[in-house]
């Protein structure tokens, strides 16, 4: 029998961002790709830049 386990880890990427970084913590946070190579989108984001309207696959100039 196969067994799989699908994980939604909310935020993740953007949490470890402020563990690392503890100055940015509160505030609203986005993990983008490089323009050029990721075509420049919002890849995660924290709670506070989701209160503000960034939204998961926003372009980014």
């Amino acid at each position: 029998m196969k067994t799989i386990l699908h994980v939604d880890l909310n935020n993740f990427y953007a949490s470890v961002e402020c563990m690392y970084d503890p100055s940015i913590r509160g505030l609203p946070v986005a993990v983008c790709g490089d323009v050029e190579l990721r075509h420049g989108i919002v890849l995660a984001k924290n709670y506070a830049a989701k209160a503000a309207g960034v939204k998961t696959g926003y372009t980014i100039a």
